[in-house]
């Protein structure tokens, strides 16, 4: 048998359909490869499950649910998944390739990551553990392994769901939970235990807990101090909380604790922090890369398959993936270049004393009156464009959407768009089409209508939050509401009197957190036409987070009502 012919199989069969490239690496779960679509040419990595997980009938029953649930999730995040295939020969994960670098190599070529770096990579973790946590996956094995940084400094979860419950505390024993070892199963809070223990190894280089055996181990995650005065001070009570001993003591969910990571790296590192996180990240990742590294042979493989096909969910999904192209991502995650330098602390709020709005400073007033001139006439000159949406804080719910718009003069702008809520209701993500003052929500084949005034609690008026927060006409009316803007790095700082938002949805949010004003932090195009735009609503422990990237200005098509 040529070597060609032993690489293109794995434990003596190979996943049908698939040509392999070469080998990418073993690990506690698997084998992975390099493969390619035979179908639709797209390369994939492909997991050949090892022995022990293949020989585990509680853990394949349990798996393959969880394969259901990921073969829905998709978040920026997380890397894809495309399908679970069994056979009598083997079982075997196809996934996404993503083309990047993992946490524990970063950390073991480079050390400490930084602060920056550091909160921008826990982030994207807890990003990914919100999406996964939302549709009842647990991930169980969050450690620096199971985390990709990939070239644009996104942090991606991989390997959900991979890890018997009976051995999670034995299979990642630096990053298990004190109840893990006490035989409890993998949870949300040992999850977030998991994103804790990683961020203070990007922070320090090591794990927070260390000792020659496992028993050691377990002993020094249920009674040893957390090492908190190792970390920098302002990053402390994060420590402090995602390791807590008490399980009740640490974040309750993933977008908890996101939102703490939000409070703490603005309060210490300004509004810039995420950027340049992810700027230190993708440098990192980039370094790593070009340092040495064993690379398996390219092979030339036969072109036949020596195994039936087995009985296996659609590949629709994969084939979706290559007909999408790019996709947009943003949000929480929005584009390293966002900001170029350190942003200031916002402003105080307006005493109360003070009768209505505050007009703009001086300073502020021809800044903001010229920038707003230029983004609309920029905007009228291409009124579509498409938008990565993302919504998280402590009030008003998390939601996430991505589609296009298209603006109408004289009424709303059209949108279509993908849409989930962070409340089990709404947690499918669901097409919606905004037509004026009507929402079309798509179920099954059919598509339901329904009004936009008054309110509501479904996808329709989720689809309607989306807009009135995304709407570039809101972002000019903020320019021109500002009652102080600055310029630095080619990033537009500001801060609004919540009396003169134009946005519903903003001054929804504002009210539900008592605010006062609202602040942003803008970056545009060369043509003047919106990239990016981060606002904070609120102070303290009550603040939302919303998140809007741009992208394609002038490209998208009309937008109708759907028949």
């Amino acid at each position: 048998m040529s070597e060609g012919w032993a690489l293109n199989v794995v434990d003596g069969w190979t996943v049908p359909g698939f040509t392999h490239v070469r080998d990418l690496g073993s690990g506690a779960s698997g084998r992975v490869v390099l493969a390619v679509d035979d179908l639709t040419q797209t390369k994939v990595a492909i997991k050949y499950l090892d022995r022990r997980l293949r020989g585990d009938e509680t853990f394949l029953a349990d798996f393959r649910t969880t394969a259901r649930r990921l073969s829905q999730l998709e978040d920026p995040n997380v890397v894809d998944f495309y399908d679970f295939v069994e056979t009598p020969e083997g079982a075997a994960i196809v996934m996404e390739r993503v083309e990047g670098v993992s946490m524990r190599r970063i950390l073991a070529a480079q050390g400490p990551t930084g602060p920056l770096a550091a909160l921008a990579m826990l982030g994207g973790i807890l990003a990914g553990l919100a999406a996964g946590h939302e549709r009842d996956l647990v991930h169980g094995a969050v450690r620096p392994g199971n985390v990709l940084v990939d070239g644009d400094g996104n942090g991606r979860l991989t390997d959900f769901g991979l890890v018997p419950s009976a051995s999670a505390a034995q299979s990642g024993p630096a990053y298990a939970a004190p109840e893990l070892w006490d035989g409890e199963p993998p949870s949300v809070v040992t999850d977030l235990y998991a994103a804790a223990a990683i961020f203070f190894e990007c922070l320090t280089g090591r794990p927070p807990f260390s000792a020659r055996s496992q028993s050691g181990l377990a002993k020094a995650h249920r009674e040893s101090a957390i090492p908190v005065e190792e970390v920098p001070g302002p990053l402390r009570d994060l420590i402090a909380r995602g390791l807590a001993k008490d399980p009740a003591e640490r974040p309750k969910t993933a977008a908890d604790m996101l939102g703490a990571v939000e409070e703490a790296a603005v309060a210490a590192y300004g509004l810039a922090w995420e950027a340049q996180g992810r700027s230190r990240l993708t440098e990192l990742a980039a370094q790593t890369a070009e340092s040495p590294e064993p690379k398996p042979s390219r092979i030339t493989t036969p072109r036949g398959n020596p195994v039936a096909p087995p009985v296996r969910s659609s590949r629709s999904r994969l084939i979706a993936a290559v007909v999408a192209g790019v996709v947009i991502v943003g949000g929480v995650l929005g584009a390293a270049m966002m900001y170029d330098g350190r942003d200031e602390d916002p402003r105080p709020e307006p005493s109360p004393a003070g009768s209505g709005s505050p007009a703009p400073t001086a300073s502020a007033a021809p800044l903001a009156a010229s920038l707003a001139d230029r983004m609309g006439k920029a905007t009228a000159k291409s009124p579509s464009a498409s938008f990565t949406f993302r919504r998280t804080g402590c009030c008003g719910g998390s939601a996430w959407a991505q589609g296009s718009f298209r603006m109408v003069p004289g009424a709303a702008p059209s949108y279509t768009m993908t849409v989930t809520g962070g409340t089990k209701a709404l947690r499918k993500r669901t097409r919606a089409v905004l037509v004026g003052g009507s929402a079309y929500v798509q179920a099954g084949k059919r598509w339901q209508n329904a009004s936009l005034a008054g309110g509501g609690r479904g996808y329709a008026a989720l689809a309607g939050q989306v807009r009135s927060g995304t709407a570039a006409g809101n972002v000019v009316a903020l320019l021109r509401a500002s009652t102080s803007l600055n310029q630095a790095g080619g990033i537009y700082r500001g801060t609004v009197p919540v009396s003169a938002l134009g946005s519903a949805e903003l001054t929804q949010v504002a009210s539900a957190v008592k605010a006062r004003q609202v602040t942003f932090a803008l970056r545009l195009d060369r043509a003047g036409l919106p990239a990016q735009i981060r606002i904070k609503v609120g102070q303290g422990g009550r603040v939302q987070w919303l998140h809007t990237s741009y992208a394609n200005w002038g490209r998208t098509g009309s937008i109708n009502a759907p028949h």
